[in-house]
């Protein structure tokens, strides 16, 4: 792993404070091995011995997408678009699984709430969006409502238990490829979680950006979205903007441009109420503020960033950037990587876990 794969912070941004050298954090990633054997584990990183180690395994059907915890030390996995499977892996490492039934597909998000476990999905047959919500503990299906529009991808929860759903608008193929020459009908959507109902909608004013992947800043004042450009012509995608911002009431784009050629692979908060995007196509790691909030800093120059994860080790802030080499681990001051401890092609979202 070469240290110049890491642009370090620049005196006008705000200090982001790293994981202290620590025994281990244990880190819970979805990742394609050279031989194409896709698999999800969790990973122990020593950053006191600079090295990874994997704790625990498992082979999948197909990629991974999203992770996220249960609150109890454990996490669920779910397939990227056009996949039929859900994993739940409990505290102690035993996974649970289920495959769809049917025609139905995952979309590769899931939200645990006080309904149940969330999970956006596409019937392959019409193209269209649907939320489904399953037990928790057995994955059961427990109902399933559609969606007005196609490609629904993250959703979270506000603070009255309503959902934020990022409908991403694209027309696809059964198989998940993209359908070109169609318009693409992207929106936020806020919905009951109790009937799957959509109680409003929100748009941009341009209608070749999808809305992505979200992430609540720190205060829970803001919901940050990644944005991806599918503009037809090349210059419009690279000059797009990466990120739009939710107040409750309001849509907005805070930086109309940017340097990472209109692709936002993740998105993740970061302190002083910012986020930080990763700009998987640009290479590059960028961090939002407020304080300064019609530019970005570049804080990272990676191999294939995507994944981000920010987190807490004794009242201090932390964010680790997933990138195709290695796990870059981001402070004031300083900075660590850490070289994959196999042969491995990380997947787009991470999540640490309890040590």
């Amino acid at each position: 792993m070469k240290r110049r794969q890491l642009l370090m912070l620049g005196a006008a941004a705000a200090p982001l404070l790293a994981l202290a050298a620590a025994p281990a954090h244990r880190l819970a990633l979805a990742w394609r091995l050279a031989n194409g054997r896709d698999q999800v584990g969790v990973l122990n990183l020593d950053w006191a011995e600079r090295r990874i180690d994997v704790e625990a395994a498992w082979d999948l059907p197909s990629r991974a997408h999203g992770l996220i915890g249960d609150g109890a030390g454990g996490f669920y996995a779910v397939a990227a678009r056009a996949g039929d499977w859900l994993l739940y892996g409990d505290a102690a490492g035993r996974p649970r699984w289920v495959r769809q039934y049917g025609p139905w597909r995952f979309n590769g998000h899931l939200l645990p709430h006080a309904a149940g476990l969330f999970a956006t999905e596409t019937d392959p047959r019409d193209d269209t969006a649907h939320l489904a919500l399953r037990d928790p503990k057995t994955l059961a299906l427990m109902a399933r409502w559609p969606l007005a529009g196609r490609d629904g991808h993250q959703i979270v929860a506000e603070r009255d238990g309503s959902l934020l759903l990022a409908l991403g608008g694209l027309p696809r193929w059964p198989d998940g490829r993209k359908r070109s020459g169609e318009p693409i009908a992207s929106a936020l959507l806020r919905i009951n979680p109790s009937n799957g109902r959509e109680l409003a909608r929100w748009t941009l004013a341009d209608p070749d950006i999808s809305l992505r992947h979200l992430a609540w800043s720190h205060d829970g004042q803001q919901l940050g979205i990644a944005l991806q450009a599918e503009h037809p012509q090349a210059g419009s995608r690279e000059d797009a903007p990466l990120l739009a911002l939710f107040d409750g009431e309001r849509l907005r784009l805070p930086v109309t441009g940017g340097p990472g050629l209109g692709y936002a692979g993740d998105i993740c908060a970061a302190p002083g109420g910012g986020f930080v995007l990763s700009a998987q196509k640009a290479g590059l790691g960028l961090l939002w503020q407020p304080a300064q909030p019609e530019r970005w800093t570049r804080i990272a120059e990676l191999t294939e960033p995507c994944a981000l994860q920010d987190g807490w080790h004794e009242g201090e802030r932390a964010v680790l950037l997933v990138a195709g080499r290695g796990l870059a681990r981001w402070q004031a001051g300083g900075a660590q990587m850490l070289a994959w401890p196999q042969a491995m092609v990380p997947d787009n979202h991470a999540l640490l876990l309890p040590a």
